[in-house]
């Protein structure tokens, strides 16, 4: 073959063997590095039954409180519905929680206790379990155990009885830590009135009633003067939680 020929062919097969990479067939080009999806890590933490969750963690790893998110329990209720607070939450120098729950819906307070043992063990100092309806209902749960410790609980349209969840005066006379209890004055779920009657047996507690029928995190998404004062309660609450010299457990 004459030389100039040779040269030719050789270079060719050089150009065809370097654009290999390129091909449509994933062969052995790097991929690139995922892209976080919010202001947030995507994180799993195991709940009290044993079982893995999935989560979001918001805010600073340093902050002097963690904040576990529970949302509602009907089937389009997800953790988005938090996704405001959590970020309100974080800009204020807090670590926020949230995350999707398991079913069955009578065990959603073992969310609660995996997500804040996650929190504890990724060193939270103080903890507030803080969620809405059925959310709301776990918190309190949760708080009242000797175990995992939380630092203050949020309750915002829970029922006294829901979901193998009973309260009562005997039952919650033992809390002892703060509690800000928030619902709409025309919730037609009933939260209405008993969270005013968990204000009666709780007479340390601080009670907000909003304006509005709307139940839950549904006074979020519907916008407007009662959703910024959810908001800001809770906000408000934490930070009082977090000045705080001492934290008194739950």
């Amino acid at each position: 073959m004459p030389r100039r020929a040779a040269l030719v062919l050789l270079l060719v097969l050089c150009l065809t063997g370097c654009s290999g990479g390129d091909s449509d067939d994933g062969g052995s080009s790097p991929s690139a590095a995922p892209t976080p999806a919010g202001p947030y890590q995507e994180v799993e933490f195991t709940g009290g039954d044993g079982q893995p969750r999935q989560g979001r963690l918001f805010g600073p790893d340093d902050a002097p409180v963690a904040v576990v998110l529970s949302h509602m329990g009907s089937d389009g209720d997800s953790q988005e519905d938090w996704a405001a607070t959590a970020e309100a939450l974080a800009g204020r120098g807090h670590q926020v929680l949230t995350y999707e729950r398991l079913r069955p819906r009578y065990q959603v307070w073992q969310d609660v206790i995996g997500a804040v043992e996650y929190l504890r063990d990724h060193g939270a100092g103080r903890v507030v379990v803080a969620g809405a309806s059925l959310g709301a209902m776990a918190s309190l749960h949760v708080a009242l155990q000797p175990s995992p410790p939380a630092d203050g609980v949020v309750w915002v349209a829970g029922l006294l009885h829901s979901e193998g969840m009973d309260f009562d005066q005997a039952t919650v006379a033992g809390l002892s830590c703060p509690a800000l209890l928030i619902t709409g004055d025309g919730d037609s779920y009933g939260a209405t009135e008993d969270t005013r009657q968990l204000h009666a047996w709780l007479p340390g507690s601080e009670l907000l009633v909003l304006p509005t029928p709307r139940h839950g995190t549904d006074i979020l998404a519907e916008g407007g003067a009662p959703a910024e004062q959810l908001q800001t309660a809770i906000l408000d609450f934490v930070d009082g939680v977090a000045a705080a010299e001492a934290s008194t457990p739950c």
